[in-house]
C-alpha cells in the first residue's frame, strides 16, 4: 500500500473518529452541565450495566469480525456474524429482568460494534466515517432532547436510537449460516473476547462496584473525570482501529505509530498544565476531581503504546493476548479496592494508571516473546 493511499484511509478513520469524539463530548458536557454529581453517578450506572452485558454479548466476536474480514476470509465472518446474534440475544433477554432500558441499549450497541467492525474488516474507511458521523451526530441530539421529556431514561433511549441508525449498514447486509465451523477457531475467539474485556469491562465494573461502596456522587465525579480521560485518549483509540486491519493484511505502520506515541506525551503534558485552570471556571461542581484527573490522563501514554502491540498481536492470530485481560482487570480491581479506600478519588485515578501501564508491560512481553516465533505477518 503506498503512502497515499495509507494516509487517505487513515484520515478517514481519524475524521469520523475525531468527529464522533467532538459530539460525545459536547454531549456528556452537556449533560454533566444539566445533572449534579450524584444524578451523573446514577446515570453512569445505568450505562455501566449496558456496557456490561455489551461486552458480554459481543464475546470478542466484534474484533474476530475486523481480522477475519480483512484476510477477506467470508466463510468465517458469517458464522461470526450468526454467532453473535445468538450472544446478543441471549444476554439482552438475560439484562431485561434486571433493567428494560438498559437491555434495549445493550442491544443497540451490540450492533454499533459490529457495523463498525464489519467496514474496518472490509477497509471500507469512507462508508465507516459517514455513518460514524450519523450516529454521533444523533447521539448528540436526540438523548438531549428526549431528556426534557423523560428524565435519565430519556437519555438512554435516545443513545439506542443512534447507535441503531450507526448500524444500518450491519442490518442490510445480515445473514445467518451455520456456525459449527468456529469450533476450529475457538481458542482465537475465546482469546479475542478477553482482549474485549481487559479493555472495556475495568471500566464498566468499576462504576457499578463503586456505587455499592461510595455512592453515586463519588461515582459522578469519577465517571466525568473518565469521560474527559477517554476524550484525550481518541488517538491511540483511532490508531487501535485503523492497525488491526492494515496489520491483518500484512501492513506495518512504525512512523505513524511513533508519531501517536509522541503526540500523545505532549497532549498528556498540555491536559495536566490546563485542567486545574478550566474544570473550576467550567464545571465548578466537579472541582474536587482535578487531581485525579490529572494523575488519570497520564494513562494515555502507555495505553498508546499498548495499542501498537496488541494490534500486531491481534493480527497474528494470538492464542495468549486474552491473557491481559486478566492482568488488567484484576491489576483494576485490586488497586481500586485497596488505593480507592485509602486515597478516595486520587486513589480510583491512580487504580486506572496501575492497571494501564500493568496491561502495557503484559502487551510488551507477549509480543516480544512472539518474535521469537515464525510469524504469518512479519
Amino acid at each position: 500500500m503506498n503512502n497515499d493511499n495509507s494516509l487517505k484511509n487513515f484520515s478517514y478513520v481519524g475524521i469520523g473518529r475525531i468527529i464522533s469524539i467532538i459530539l460525545h463530548a459536547l454531549f456528556y458536557l452537556v449533560i454533566a452541565a444539566l445533572l449534579d454529581p450524584e444524578v451523573y453517578g446514577e446515570l453512569s450506572v445505568i450505562l455501566a450495566l449496558a456496557g456490561t452485558f455489551t461486552i458480554l454479548s459481543l464475546f470478542g466476536l466484534n474484533l474476530s469480525l475486523q481480522v477475519y474480514g480483512a484476510k477477506k476470509n467470508s466463510e468465517i465472518t458469517n458464522q461470526i456474524i450468526t454467532l453473535f446474534i445468538i450472544t446478543t440475544t441471549a444476554a439482552s433477554l438475560i439484562l431485561l429482568t434486571i433493567n428494560q432500558i438498559a437491555a434495549f441499549l445493550c442491544i443497540s450497541l451490540s450492533f454499533f460494534a459490529m457495523t463498525q467492525s464489519q467496514l474496518l474488516g472490509a477497509k471500507q474507511y469512507k462508508k465507516l466515517m459517514i455513518y460514524s458521523i450519523i450516529k454521533s451526530g444523533a447521539f448528540f441530539v436526540i438523548p438531549i432532547m428526549l431528556y426534557f421529556v423523560f428524565d435519565i431514561n430519556g437519555i438512554i433511549f435516545g443513545m439506542a436510537i443512534s447507535n441503531f441508525l450507526g448500524s444500518i449498514p450491519f442490518f442490510k447486509n445480515l445473514s445467518f449460516r451455520s456456525f459449527f465451523g468456529l469450533k476450529n477457531y475457538y481458542k482465537v475467539l475465546v482469546h479475542n473476547f478477553a482482549v474485549s474485556a481487559g479493555g472495556s469491562l475495568p471500566f464498566m465494573l468499576d462504576k457499578l462496584l463503586l456505587a455499592q461502596f461510595f455512592g453515586f456522587f463519588i461515582v459522578g465525579i469519577y465517571s466525568f473525570n473518565l469521560q474527559l480521560f477517554l476524550v484525550l485518549a481518541a488517538l491511540p483509540e483511532i490508531l487501535r482501529q485503523y492497525l488491526i486491519s492494515e496489520e491483518s493484511s500484512g501492513v506495518r505502520h512504525r512512523k505513524l505509530s511513533l508519531f501517536v506515541v509522541l503526540t500523545s506525551v505532549a497532549l498528556v503534558v498540555i491536559a495536566i498544565i490546563l485542567i486545574p485552570i478550566l474544570i473550576p471556571i467550567i464545571y465548578p461542581q466537579y472541582a474536587e476531581g482535578i487531581e485525579s484527573l490529572q494523575i488519570m490522563v497520564i494513562s494515555i501514554v502507555p495505553l498508546s503504546i499498548g495499542v501498537v502491540f496488541s494490534s500486531r498481536l491481534l493480527a497474528q492470530e494470538s492464542t495468549r493476548i486474552g491473557f491481559t485481560s486478566i492482568v488488567r482487570i484484576g491489576s483494576m480491581l485490586i488497586s481500586l479496592a485497596v488505593l480507592g479506600e485509602i486515597y478516595g478519588l486520587v486513589g480510583l485515578a491512580a487504580a486506572v494508571l496501575i492497571s494501564q501501564c500493568a496491561d502495557t508491560l503484559f502487551l510488551y512481553l507477549l509480543y516480544r516473546k512472539s518474535r521469537d516465533k515464525p510469524s504469518t505477518v512479519d
